[in-house]
């Protein structure tokens, strides 16, 4: 996609921007590199107090604004935790519907980096390596630790992991058994090992991790792309979080990482900011195992059959039987 792809959207944007902070404009639309999480903008804001970055989140053009694509839900849940202790995110500007419906927040400084996974390319200093991973887990516990009755539209009913289970079971049998060995077989082991009690549900992410946190240094600036956010059980964050973590998982794609913090280091820290401690913290392990090696399974067949041409999927075969063979083996009382 280009700025041209966008026509409209500028005034738009502008027309709320009168509204909402009146001598504000923006200008300079482009479309933000390296984003997979929907359609992203970067644009210049010009006001009395100078020019400043902004981030755009936006549906596509002329359609009702649902799943991951409901911007208007994301820059909600951005409002409800912009007084939060201990949770940083981006403060939103302004929002519209419409032909064009959309969000303006501002650009936190910084970068958003995944450790494990990015260590091909650039070289990570192991003290900052560590300052990050245990920042991003004692937020994640001070966002975990909020009441969910203070997050408007949230539901505070009992966790339903039976369905969320079955959720992420249909992703897996989209996939290919040959990328997948023996993936079709988790979600019933899974389910036999289900805890019979869970924690209270809390605001989750969904897609926590390092690479959805900015950091300015080692001072965290803000939690991005919050598309999938509900309340659940924490162990549904924590599980998915502690994957990206872990070298171990990724062969091929990803080399371990002097300065990464453990699993249970993480977890250590994680309590330390007074969230409620997981009674089966292993099923969550080998569940967001079970998520992440469903979601590559399923984006490499979309590469295979051409669907959304990415060469780097090929790579993804070994990764995902490690995920598989980890989620088992907790599951069958190993780590």
């Amino acid at each position: 996609m280009a700025p041209q792809d966008f026509p409209g959207l500028e005034d738009a944007i502008n027309d709320a921007l009168a509204k909402d902070e009146p001598g504000s404009a923006v200008s300079s639309l482009e479309v933000l590199e390296g984003g997979h999480s929907g359609i992203t903008l970067a644009a210049k804001k010009a006001d009395n107090y100078g020019v400043a970055e902004v981030v755009i989140k936006v549906a596509p053009y002329g359609r009702p604004p649902k799943g991951r694509h409901n911007v208007l839900r994301q820059a909600h849940i951005l409002d409800s935790l912009m007084d939060v202790d201990g949770v940083v995110i981006p403060r939103v500007l302004t929002r519209g519907s419409g032909e064009w419906t959309f969000y303006v927040m501002e650009r936190c400084a910084g970068e958003a980096t995944e450790p494990v996974l990015d260590s091909s390319t650039r070289v990570f200093d192991h003290d900052v390596v560590r300052a990050r991973a245990e920042a991003a887990a004692r937020m994640l516990g001070m966002l975990h630790r909020q009441p969910i009755t203070t997050v408007p539209g949230a539901d505070s009913e009992t966790p339903d992991i039976e369905a969320e289970l079955a959720r992420w079971a249909k992703v897996a049998a989209a996939a290919y058994e040959d990328d997948a060995p023996d993936i079709s077989a988790l979600p019933n082991a899974l389910r036999a090992t289900m805890p019979s009690t869970v924690e209270a549900p809390v605001l989750v992410h969904g897609d926590y991790r390092l690479g959805n946190v900015l950091f300015d240094g080692v001072r965290p600036t803000g939690i991005i792309d919050w598309e999938i956010w509900t309340a659940t059980t924490p162990g549904v964050d924590l599980g998915w979080f502690l994957a990206f973590c872990d070298p171990n998982l990724f062969p091929g794609i990803g080399t371990p990482v002097e300065g990464m913090p453990t699993a249970d280091e993480l977890l250590k820290t994680y309590y330390s900011a007074g969230a409620a401690r997981i009674a089966d913290i292993d099923w969550f392990h080998a569940f967001g195992r079970f998520k992440l090696a469903a979601v590559m399974a399923h984006n490499l067949r979309r590469h295979r059959e051409g669907r959304h041409v990415d060469p780097f999927q090929e790579q993804l075969p070994p990764t995902i039987a490690a995920l598989i063979n980890s989620a088992r083996s907790i599951l069958d009382g190993g780590r």
